[in-house]
């Protein structure tokens, strides 16, 4: 079986989608599967190509069995609606111009961003071959919800576009359950909905502990680090977490932000106009270098701003620190927290409340022995969401796909 899959971001990117996409598609070839990977240039989330790419019309290169398959796109960084809408739509159009001339027996298309999904759904029609639509998010309701956009003319098109997507396909694959709540809510055929999760490929972990960047940092040696890792978006709310350094202050507990994205440089002003001396932000890091920081630290922040999406919004950094053994601290409702809280993983506290979050640090600050019990059930956590487990499954929900095709081609 060939499959063709169309993702925005993937490796050497480090985000969620990039991560999910390639572990997922070298577990596929690993099964058996021909897989072709079609991109764009790494440039996540700056808008600069990552070193040694270049934006190319074409380019081709073998990664891990994956034939990866990169096209230009007009790059902008993850900020501002205009750039970045042009960015997906070149997205969509050289995709789909590059799949053209791919073979493949199924074709996955990835979202958030729907327009990944037109162009699978364009080559399914043009190959006459079945395709799946994986959602990561209720796009484009999460964009209204996190204040992106209002509500206007072009939502309500995209709302259009999105249920046309969801009729289309042959499959529709959520990353949650929450999420595959709110595709039965617009009227997808509970038969036609998969769920496979995100997880957390514990191979990347070793247990080996290695000196990493935290120490050679003046300023965060002999500190409690209390870590935030991953994009500085609007969903996060990480000014909450700026707060919470403000009241934490006069001790040594040290806040570290690793990343980059729209609201960075608002948080770092929100820092400097507290004075906060307490508090180091990194920038993007290669993903090597991230998973030392999140070694290096104490207590790993998941913080999300409260908004309609966060009963069902789950971050796929929980399972990266829960492979880390690294006890939680949950600004959150919803699937995350009762996540975090099933398995003995992390404290929960209301999101966007940073009397509530200092709290918290303080009391895992003074009690090793919490610490301790819920560093094991992080490390449980992790087991249960072993990546490699629902590559497999996505897998399985791609050949469905196949199956149904051949199905309702038969006579």
């Amino acid at each position: 079986m060939h499959i063709l899959l169309l993702t925005d971001n993937f490796v050497p990117e480090t985000n969620s989608p990039a991560l999910r996409a390639y572990e997922h598609a070298r577990e596929w070839v690993a099964e058996g599967a021909d897989v072709t990977v079609i991109t764009s240039i790494p440039n996540f989330p700056t808008g600069v190509p990552l070193t040694p790419y270049r934006n190319r019309p074409y380019q081709r290169e073998r990664m891990s069995g994956i034939e990866v398959v990169r096209v230009w796109t007009f790059m902008a960084p993850n900020r501002g609606v205009f750039r970045r809408s042009l960015d997906f739509l070149s997205f969509a159009a050289s995709g789909f111009a590059a799949g053209l001339f791919r073979s493949a027996d199924v074709i996955v298309a990835t979202s958030p961003q729907l327009l990944t999904g037109v162009a699978g759904w364009w080559l399914a029609a043009v190959k006459h071959k079945p395709w799946i639509l994986e959602v990561r998010d209720l796009w484009p309701a999460s964009i209204v919800d996190v204040g992106v956009m209002r509500e206007n003319l072009f939502i309500r098109m995209l709302s259009r576009l999105e249920q046309r997507l969801y009729r289309h396909a042959t499959r529709v694959v959520a990353v949650s359950a929450g999420i595959r709540n709110g595709l039965l809510a617009r009227g997808v055929p509970d038969e036609k909905i998969g769920v496979v999760p995100n997880g957390v490929d514990l191979n990347r972990f070793d247990k080996e502990r290695r000196s990493g960047p935290p120490a050679a940092d003046p300023a965060l040696r002999n500190k409690f680090i209390v870590a935030y890792v991953g994009t500085h978006g609007m969903a996060q709310g990480l000014e909450t977490a700026v707060d919470a350094a403000a009241r934490l202050k006069t001790n040594d507990i040290h806040f570290l932000f690793v990343g980059d994205g729209a609201r960075r440089e608002a948080v770092i002003a929100h820092a400097k106009e507290l004075r906060l001396k307490n508090v180091t932000f990194t920038g993007l890091v290669p993903l090597v270098a991230a998973e030392e920081y999140l070694r290096h630290s104490e207590i790993v922040l998941i913080p999300l701003k409260r908004t309609k999406q966060i009963q069902i919004t789950l971050p796929a950094k929980i399972f990266e620190a829960a492979a880390l053994g690294k006890p939680m601290i949950v600004s959150a409702e919803g699937a995350s927290a009762d996540l975090v809280q099933r398995y003995g993983a992390g404290l929960v506290v209301p999101p966007e409340n940073p009397d509530a979050l200092a709290g918290a640090i303080a009391e895992l600050c003074g009690d090793s022995s919490l610490r301790a019990r819920l560093a094991q059930g992080s490390l449980a956590l992790a087991r249960d969401f072993d990546r490699r487990r629902f590559a497999k499954d996505m897998l399985e929900q791609i050949r469905q796909a196949a199956g149904h095709a051949d199905r309702s081609a038969r006579p």
